[in-house]
């Protein structure tokens, strides 16, 4: 099975993608199951497709994603609370992008973490790269997601593993038996990427999600 872990919907303040049609794209694309995991914002969605409950949390020291959570997490919270949240709504706790400069937790990365995303299809190499490092030096299981905003980023980064049902990717996950695809961002597709951001930005009122 293949799986996008991170798209965000228009419940996110800085993306106008519809659930449903997320869905068509991640089928036309051969993707088995998805998560929708917007900003501080939790929606158990019904689509007729395999979509993990999830939240992007925005957690003092950086972003966090929660997925197979029970219900929303509040923002604002320090890491550790944050990762004590999750796991009190049985969700897995990944570490997102760690390695970005705007909101990974960078060097505040505390070792609580069920999972690192090693692979962020808004990243660069090098920065999914050290998260890859980090990763295997601390023995965490990886996953990977498109962080998409726009329908043309889903399922630019993936995971593949053997499963039928939400209980089995859980599994697979925590077990580290995944296979992270896709492509990082290149230099090109970063300046087209920040141009975007910086437009969303004042849009937003030059506030930080």
């Amino acid at each position: 099975m293949k799986g996008d872990l991170h798209i965000h919907s228009k419940y996110s303040p800085d993306s106008r993608q519809e659930p449903e049609e997320i869905v068509r794209v991640a089928q036309k694309i051969g993707l088995d199951f998805i998560a929708i995991s917007d900003h501080n914002r939790f929606n158990e969605y019904k689509l007729g497709f395999p979509t993990i409950r999830a939240e992007e949390v925005s957690s003092i020291d950086g972003h966090i994603l929660a997925i197979f959570i029970d219900g929303e997490i509040p923002p604002r919270l320090s890491q550790a609370e944050t990762v004590e949240m999750i796991h009190d709504k049985n969700g897995i706790a990944i570490c997102a992008h760690p390695f970005r400069r705007v909101n990974g937790v960078r060097s505040k990365f505390s070792d609580i973490y069920d999972a690192i995303e090693a692979k962020n299809g808004r990243c660069s190499a090098a920065c999914n790269e050290k998260a890859s490092v980090l990763a295997a030096k601390l023995k965490r299981p990886v996953t990977a997601g498109s962080d998409s905003h726009f329908y043309d980023e889903i399922g630019r980064t993936y995971i593949e593993l053997d499963g039928t049902d939400d209980e089995s990717i859980r599994k697979a996950i925590l077990n580290n038996k995944v296979k992270t695809y896709g492509n990082d961002l290149s230099p090109s597709d970063q300046i087209k990427l920040y141009f975007k951001l910086g437009k969303d930005y004042v849009k937003r009122g030059f506030k930080r999600i």
